[in-house]
């Protein structure tokens, strides 16, 4: 009783603050909000400046068993959105994610948490603001109407929806951090983009998704973005990869990630506020984007056997593009290994692995097509080792 008794009177206050500030009507329009979001939409209405109007038409035009997941959005936006964003824009967004979720064979298996912050947002980082919720759940929810599980559904979009929407991978791309209707123009992305694109074709359909990178590996071989998906707890993605869910060939390096270096941890990106900031890598402005540190969840036992990871790859020439080729490595005359090189449509940092002994030589035979090339390296003491080859020097 003395508890209810503290919220009505917090709520009185409140009300009374809002009718001074923001209008007597503004006030009343907030009172539709669920209470615990009130203060901080109140506070996000005087950020809105202008773009007011706006915000406080999509409370009014919001049905009540969506309200929530409106100020949820309201309560964490940033101020660049609340004074650009249109109502419209926000009522398509809030109700079609109520929409998606509901109709997903999945959603009694989703948390209303996990449906406010990995279903109902509209981006992930600070990419352009793309309305692309209702042309993706037109385009996509035909795909997974018959999926069971999120994670199926997933799978089914990770290996179609790329065909689909002519987008690839390639470092070829204009930026970096492409919003999804930027890389459709583009018909290109790297994995930043490629990783954003389907974080929201996945909240589109109703599959909490989440924008999941790492600002520099801890071999020094550069940064790289994800996907993860819940399904009855989280599962890693990497967006436009053939890799089974949790089997993607960035796990290895994932479990040497450390807290050690705020540049070696793994980050997931969160449109709840958080304590901690998502690194701006690519906006040293973006201080608005949040983030949960999540790097004991991929940090595994660390293979302890003394082998050295000799990663590969082979380039047609200097300066060209990555090609496949049958790869395999020999010592004393005898076959230690093989496997596939990666082309250029695999990422960058995704690269052909041998795990070999230090400190000792070994023989190259790689088989493109008609040509073979054979050549000689040692392994050092090191734990990573990198060998960038021409087929054609």
């Amino acid at each position: 009783m003395m508890k209810k008794t503290i919220v009505a009177v917090i709520d009185l206050l409140l009300l009374a603050f809002l009718t001074a500030n923001c209008g007597g009507n503004e006030a009343k329009l907030l009172q539709k909000l669920p209470p615990q979001y009130r203060a901080d939409v109140g506070h996000a209405l005087l950020q809105a400046e202008e773009n007011r109007e706006q915000l406080l038409l999509a409370v009014e035009m919001c049905p009540a068993d969506n309200i929530e997941g409106l100020a949820f959005l309201l309560a964490n936006m940033p101020q660049r959105d609340l004074k650009a964003l249109s109502s419209s824009f926000l009522l398509d967004n809030v109700n079609l994610a109520y929409k998606a979720w509901r109709e997903a064979r999945w959603s009694r298996h989703v948390p209303a948490d996990i449906f406010l912050n990995y279903i109902l947002p509209y981006a992930s980082l600070h990419e352009r603001r793309d309305p692309w919720r209702p042309d993706f759940y037109r385009r996509f929810l035909p795909l997974v109407q018959k999926s069971r599980k999120a994670i199926d559904a997933v799978v089914l979009l990770n290996d179609k929806i790329w065909d689909i929407l002519n987008v690839h991978y390639s470092t070829k791309r204009p930026k970096s951090d492409q919003s999804p209707y930027e890389s459709i123009d583009a018909g290109m992305a790297s994995c930043t983009g490629l990783s954003i694109l389907l974080v929201d074709a996945c909240r589109a359909v109703g599959v909490p998704a989440r924008f999941v990178g790492i600002p520099l590996w801890t071999d020094k071989s550069g940064n790289h973005s994800w996907v993860e998906i819940w399904d009855d707890g989280w599962h890693v993605l990497g967006a436009a990869e053939k890799d089974s869910p949790d089997k993607t060939w960035f796990m290895e390096k994932a479990a040497l990630a450390n807290d050690n270096d705020w540049r070696h941890s793994i980050y997931a990106a969160s449109f709840k506020k958080t304590p901690l900031m998502f690194p701006p890598l690519f906006d040293s402005t973006a201080t608005y984007v949040h983030a949960d540190i999540i790097t004991d969840r991929y940090r595994k036992k660390v293979d302890d056997s003394g082998k050295v990871s000799v990663a590969l790859r082979l380039f047609d020439k200097k300066g060209g593009e990555r090609i496949a080729a049958l790869a395999a490595v020999f010592q004393n005359g005898e076959k230690v290994d093989e496997g596939m090189t990666r082309d250029k449509k695999h990422d960058y940092n995704d690269m052909l692995v041998f795990r070999l002994d230090p400190r000792q030589k070994y023989r190259l035979r790689l088989i493109h097509g008609n040509i073979v090339k054979k050549l000689e390296f040692e392994t050092d003491s090191t734990k990573y080792q990198f060998l960038d080859i021409y087929l054609y020097d």
